[in-house]
């Protein structure tokens, strides 16, 4: 090949780049949006005195926002769930001992109206999971009770599960304040299939804040959610600092539910009744500085089994560092 095209091309390409000096902060054009996302979660009972059902979750998970906009994603998942008594077994009428892990991958179709996540999870339930063993260390560093009927919780087993959420973007309950505070409304839709959970429904979310970023648009610790805003915000300062108020609510239908039914491959003794038809409303605040989000909320669930003594109160905690 000739040299003439080539060194003609380079020639142009400078050119370009000295007429065309890449746009610096403040400038049209300027793209200070984050590539890289890791965020860690943290939902715990005992935030309201309380230790039983689901006890505990946790989820680290990273995004990388491809050229094309979209954004795929790697996490590791780790939930506990206990009886309400202390006993060295599981006790008839009360959640069952539950351990689960399990690692991630995903694809993030992002846009500025609507947004589709798919999560593809793989895991263990069982001792494999750890969840016992990491428990009673916390507590015990803690000084709290441990927890002695880990034996007989549900058995190991290998878990496919796979998590879909498509996020819309309500313009019509949007708008701006004077004071420059904004609201932002999404209606979401879940599907989740696998030998975990079978389960489905619908949710509405909403923030009221000044200059609401593209992270923290999805909160908690579920598949198919990550510390990247799958809406894109087109009117976000990544240079400006971010606090707002979160609210939601969503109600699913459950046909499967792995911590109370017992996995696919193993007999397990039931000790309660899941209860098909949920819900959960939750109430936090956010806020964003310098590259780093800090949310806080707490989540109120219904009833998951028929002779559940009380609905599930759990904090929720999260810190996504984006660059």
């Amino acid at each position: 090949m000739s040299m003439i095209p080539v060194i003609a091309m380079a020639a142009v390409s400078t050119l370009s780049v000295y007429n065309n000096p890449i746009p610096q902060p403040g400038e049209p054009g300027y793209d200070a949006q984050a590539r890289h996302y890791f965020r860690g979660v943290m939902e715990n009972d005992s935030v309201f005195d309380s230790d039983s059902d689901y006890s505990h979750g946790t989820r680290l998970d990273y995004a990388q926002i491809m050229q094309s906009g979209n954004a795929w994603g790697v996490s590791l998942t780790q939930n506990m769930y206990t009886p309400t008594t202390h006993t060295k077994h599981a006790v008839y009428g009360e959640h069952p001992y539950v351990g689960y892990a399990a690692l991630g991958a995903a694809y993030m179709q992002r846009g500025e109206n609507f947004g589709n996540t798919v999560e593809f999870q793989i895991g263990t339930t069982g001792n494999a999971s750890l969840a016992g063993e990491v428990q009673n260390a916390l507590h015990e560093a803690a000084g709290m009770a441990t927890w002695e009927g880990w034996p007989d919780q549900v058995p190991s087993e290998v878990i496919f599960q796979l998590s879909a959420q498509q996020d819309f973007r309500l313009k019509s309950l949007e708008c701006t304040t004077p004071n420059g505070w904004k609201t932002e409304a999404v209606f979401s839709v879940r599907e989740e299939v696998g030998t975990a959970f079978i389960r489905g429904g619908v949710g509405l979310s909403m923030r009221y804040g000044r200059n609401l970023p593209d992270s923290m648009g999805n909160v908690g610790n579920k598949a198919a959610t990550f510390g990247v805003n799958p809406l894109e915000k087109k009117d976000y300062d990544p240079t400006a600092p971010s606090y707002f108020v979160a609210g939601s609510a969503a109600v699913n239908y459950v046909a499967h539910d792995m911590t109370i039914d017992g996995g696919v491959f193993h007999h397990f003794d039931q000790t309660c009744s899941r209860v098909p038809w949920q819900a959960e409303f939750h109430l936090g605040v956010g806020v964003s500085y310098q590259g780093v989000d800090y949310y806080v909320g707490a989540v109120y669930a219904t009833d998951s089994y028929r002779t559940q003594d009380e609905a599930n109160l759990y904090g929720t905690f999260s810190i996504t560092w984006h660059w």
